[in-house]
């Protein structure tokens, strides 16, 4: 059997969730027989690591201090330039992650007629819920084109009933597909030592962008509540690091609260610390948290959309979100959005209790156990040989 050949295209490999899975699939698909794998970015940033020999093309020399705007402005241009790519590569199937690289991967196949898939990876309602131009061109281009991919793999149940309630996009035209992770890799570099002393029974750990969206201060407001011998570290950076720096003063918990950057390996911190802390506003399915699990940390969340009802909570009608208090679920616990008594209730009962630490730890675990990457990568598997035989009758 020849191989089938696909390029997978992404905004770029920069540190974030959709990148670490993209590098973690093009690493499997590499060493996989049945296939041959490329990899395009709009713009040229790794902070990954790729396997030796995979083929890299970067279609422009955009990057991070360019604006959103400019950069939505940018996807006819950098459309035409993967038309091009395509027409010269002629692969079985193109592949991609994250909006921009989604839109220019559709219009792209407006011109070379080969079968597309594309990766939802947040919940687009939530996400653009505000009323910015770029919002709303997002919206509009999530409506108008996703329609035309031959797939969409959504990352969560929750980001496939989105599309399917606020965009019109068919439930036959979605598959549900969770992130990879490598639990043995991640184990062991979570063994590395930090640089900091920390009394783990105390620590708890947040890995996330700096960034609106991701909610630290709601995180950091909590925080302030409970017990002086807790301590909080925050693995990651962003444009509201300062502003945050300056609330852990004005709330009198900078001794308390350690940043410690952005971290290529942020497992030796997850293992670190006992309990795992996110307070987003909104999640597609969070990365950090199943690492926090693989690494045994108990975790608490808010339930936003969408991904953490999904992961502690399976059982729940993933549509539920609460209004306001806590809720112990099989997997871990999860709070109301912006319920900051909720969340310091929640992280003094598991300070303050170690059973309930240890039971959750042991869940983390055992949950874990759904996301191994070799599962996941034969999903993906199965959905790119469907749409490729498909495209082949």
């Amino acid at each position: 059997m020849s191989k089938k050949n696909i390029i997978i295209v992404i905004n770029s490999l920069s540190q974030g969730g959709a990148e670490r899975v993209a590098s973690i699939l093009l690493e499997r698909a590499y060493h996989d027989s049945h296939y041959e794998v490329e990899l395009v970015l709009l713009e040229n940033e790794i902070a990954y690591p790729l396997p030796k020999g995979v083929s890299v093309t970067v279609l422009s020399t955009l990057n991070n201090s360019d604006s959103s705007m400019k950069k939505t402005l940018s996807i006819p241009f950098l459309a035409y330039k993967l038309f091009r790519f395509i027409k010269a590569k002629n692969p079985d199937l193109i592949v991609s992650f994250l909006y921009r690289a989604d839109f220019v991967n559709i219009l792209a196949s407006w011109l070379h007629k080969k079968p597309v898939i594309v990766s939802e990876r947040v919940n687009a309602s939530s996400t653009y819920n505000n009323r910015s131009l770029n919002a709303k061109i997002n919206k509009f281009l999530i409506k108008t084109l996703y329609p035309h991919a031959k797939m969409v793999i959504n990352v969560s149940k929750g980001t496939k009933e989105d599309l399917v309630e606020n965009f019109d996009i068919s439930q036959e035209q979605q598959s549900v597909i969770y992130n990879p992770y490598d639990s043995e890799k991640i184990i062991s570099l979570s063994h590395e030592p930090i640089d900091i002393k920390i009394d783990k029974e105390k620590t708890i750990v947040a890995v996330s962008r700096f960034r609106p969206i991701k909610n630290i201060e709601m995180m950091l407001h909590a925080f302030a509540r409970i017990e002086e011998e807790s301590r909080l570290v925050l693995v990651g950076d962003g444009s509201e690091e300062e502003k945050l720096r300056k609330l852990t003063e004005e709330l009198g918990i900078a001794h308390r609260v350690i940043f410690v950057g952005g971290q290529d390996n942020p497992y030796k911190y997850l293992s670190k610390a006992s309990i795992y802390l996110s307070t987003s506003r909104s999640e597609g399915f969070p990365n950090a948290m199943v690492e926090a699990m693989i690494c045994g940390s108990a975790i608490i969340s808010t339930d936003c959309p969408s991904g953490p009802r999904e992961i502690l909570a399976p059982d729940s009608d993933i549509r539920k979100q609460m209004q306001t208090g806590v809720e112990y679920a099989k997997f871990g616990t999860l709070v109301a959005l912006d319920d900051v008594d909720a969340l310091s209730l929640a992280l003094s009962h598991l300070l303050s209790s170690r059973d309930s630490r240890e039971v959750y730890s042991q869940k983390s675990k055992e949950r874990a156990e759904d996301f191994q990457l070799e599962r996941i990568y034969q999903e993906y598997c199965d959905v790119f040989n469907f749409v490729i035989e498909g495209n082949s009758r």
